[in-house]
């Protein structure tokens, strides 16, 4: 558990949601020790593109392709009202049961990736040791 220390630049931060402060108000952030820090230690965290990347676009463009591909197939395949229902909101409808779907896919794949090595930031280097 790293302990971050707000900055003036912490309000243009992009991870902001990430570090909030917890109940005692500090903003702590959970990673792996990959550099063997200890209690006290001050290290420089960075944040990995690739991971963040790949969780964007399973969160945000997966259920966004799932919702056009629903309804460009529907389309396809729905010309006529159903059941009085108009062409254009049974399609919607369809978009919206593919993003429903995928936001489950989404959920299981978001909780083995928590319990797995999956991180978005990681322990760079030392930046000051805690002298004692």
């Amino acid at each position: 558990m790293v302990e971050l220390n707000e900055k003036e630049t912490c309000h243009e931060c992009g991870a902001k949601m990430i570090c909030r402060p917890n109940a005692t108000g500090k903003r702590i952030l959970r990673i792996p020790n990959t550099i063997g820090a200890g209690v006290g230690d001050q290290v420089l965290i960075e944040q990995i593109g690739a991971n963040q990347l790949k969780l964007t676009m399973i969160q945000y463009g997966l259920p966004l392709g799932g919702f056009l591909a629903g309804v460009l197939i529907a389309g396809r395949y729905i010309k006529h009202s159903v059941y009085g229902i108009p062409v254009e909101i049974v399609q919607m409808f369809c978009g919206i049961v593919i993003v429903i779907l995928v936001g489950f896919g989404i959920y299981f794949w978001s909780r083995s990736k928590a319990r797995s090595e999956f991180n978005v930031f990681r322990l760079r280097r030392f930046t000051e040791s805690k002298t004692e």
